[in-house]
């Protein structure tokens, strides 16, 4: 059991989603569409996994393949979109919106808290869009972690860079979540996250 919040995204297969689930993430995000899952397969696989809230990740291309309306109909309560889509459509059908929010090297402390304050819900500040790492946010680069982290309060927000183990020990005790992404299966039902047992065994 970690204490630090998680959240898992860009999940295409059963094997992702069971070791995350294992891991007792708070969230399992599964992209939608010709590159992830069908909305049945979607469906099904929220069947197969207990405990974390599964999540349809619609992307950039929030609405455009599928409407709010059908989503709801087609019994999906959460949805993850990127910042700039419109939310307003689903948060109306009674869908729960999660955002991703990229940050590049040149956001400052301003610019990402005039972001945050356009959204709602759960939030992923996607600094590996960006290629900003942990070290370079203690080493100040965009701006100090302690100030992202009074920013965060005590709103749900989750990271995504690149992190040691070490340094993810470090953020066992943050006011902030850790989000981690899915990856392909080196073959049909198994793949290896020895990665990802470092980072999360820090968390234990």
């Amino acid at each position: 059991m970690v204490s630090t919040p998680l959240l898992a995204f860009g999940i295409t297969h059963l094997t992702d989603a069971r070791y995350f689930a294992a891991w007792d993430a708070r969230y399992l995000c599964f992209p939608l569409g010709p590159a992830g899952l069908s909305t049945d397969y979607f469906l099904a696989i929220r069947e197969w996994v207990e405990g974390p809230v599964c999540v349809a990740e619609l992307g950039a291309d929030a609405g455009a393949e599928y409407s709010a309306e059908a989503l709801s109909d087609g019994g999906i309560s959460h949805v993850l979109i990127d910042y700039g889509s419109p939310a307003t459509g689903f948060t109306a059908a009674g869908i729960t919106v999660l955002t991703r929010l990229p940050v590049a090297g040149y956001h400052s402390l301003d610019d990402l808290q005039e972001r945050m304050a356009e959204t709602s819900g759960a939030l992923i500040l996607d600094f590996t869009d960006g290629g900003i790492t942990y070290s370079d946010l203690v080493n100040g680069s965009p701006f100090p972690l302690s100030e992202l982290s009074a920013l965060i309060g005590d709103g749900e927000v989750f990271l995504h860079l690149d992190l040691s183990a070490s340094q993810a020990e470090a953020t066992a005790t943050a006011n902030y979540g850790l989000a981690l992404r899915g990856s392909s299966e080196e073959k049909v039902g198994y793949k290896s996250f020895d990665d990802l047992d470092e980072i999360l065994e820090a968390l234990e």
